[in-house]
């Protein structure tokens, strides 16, 4: 009977939802690392035969005595928060759940296009106060994604999956990323471009990369002022890839018109954080991924990785460095 430790949180409500998608006879053991003293997750993880990663993660102590774990399997597609590079040297093949929640994450990022170019939240607020059709809501400043060009920085599932979402509004498809794909160009009609060109050319640019020493920061000063100032930036990916200062200087000074940002560069969102009190961003807390359909996906890839490794054959979606 496999022993699968998973790390998540007891309060969680789909931890439950997770759970139950285990194969019969499994043994799913929970650990959440905010009230599972390391002694026991030490103990638990002796004769683990995988670990398995939603919201909490295992320490290095964890990691180096799970001498029989044969895959550390996430259940999302970011694996910035595991020390992947330790995996590796112990042996350990660290995958993620890329795709798994691709459609939330896409839905949400167009969901954010959309609210920043409408002043949703704005004329939201607006109406509930009895403010009818005020400024924010003559039209006179709102925009359609219609026949917009929209730059996808990262065009792997999430950036595909947006593209495909957006072909009903007419766009002109560029996408930056350091591997062409061919198929979804096909399907979407995306041309591949640089970045710098595709920050020069779009008056929405959505950022779907994972977060590595490569693409942190990977938009700030230099690279916002490529943008139009009619331009909105999107990130839905992580907060880091974002230089945070440099994005609230340039909407402060109206040099990039707006953002819809789900992700910051610490969270939970500190309060005090001035990107909070601009009017031309949209924000949310880290939840493009969360729905309801997500869950049962992120966990029958999970386990159904997990038996292709009880079966002699490669994990799908390996994360760690060869």
């Amino acid at each position: 009977m496999p022993k699968v430790l998973f790390y998540a949180g007891r309060s969680n409500p789909t931890t439950e939802v997770m759970i139950q998608q285990a194969p019969a006879g499994w043994n799913v053991v929970l650990v959440d690392p905010a009230i599972t003293p390391e002694g026991e997750q030490l103990k638990l993880v002796a004769d683990a035969d995988f670990i398995w990663l939603y919201g909490g993660k295992p320490s290095d102590a964890v990691l180096r005595a799970g001498k029989k774990v044969k895959l550390l399997q996430l259940s999302s597609a970011g694996y910035d928060n595991i020390n992947v590079a330790l995996a590796g040297e112990l042996g350990i093949p660290v995958a993620n759940a890329s795709g798994t929640n691709a459609e939330g994450v896409a839905e949400l990022a167009v969901t954010l296009m959309l609210s920043v170019y409408r002043h949703l939240i704005r004329i939201d607020n607006e109406t509930r106060n009895g403010q009818w059709l005020t400024d924010n809501s003559s039209g006179t400043n709102s925009f359609e994604v219609l026949n917009k060009t929209v730059g996808i920085v990262g065009l792997g599932n999430i950036g595909g999956t947006v593209a495909k979402l957006l072909r009903g509004f007419d766009p002109k498809l560029l996408y930056y990323d350091v591997v062409a794909k061919p198929e979804i160009e096909k399907r979407t009609g995306a041309t591949r471009t640089g970045l710098d060109e595709l920050l020069e050319q779009s008056d929405i640019v959505t950022l779907h990369v994972p977060l590595t020493s490569r693409t942190r920061h990977m938009i700030g000063k230099r690279e916002l002022g490529l943008m139009k100032p009619s331009a909105i930036l999107i990130n839905t990916c992580r907060g880091p890839v974002v230089d945070e200062a440099a994005l609230h200087d340039a909407l402060v000074a109206g040099r990039i018109w707006g953002a819809g940002l789900d992700v910051f560069e610490i969270e939970p969102v500190l309060k005090d954080n001035p990107i909070l009190k601009l009017e031309n961003v949209v924000v949310a807390p880290h939840a493009a991924g969360k729905t309801a359909e997500s869950y049962p996906r992120r966990a029958r890839f999970s386990f159904d990785n997990m038996q292709r490794v009880l079966s002699g054959r490669p994990a799908l979606n390996i994360v760690t460095p060869s």
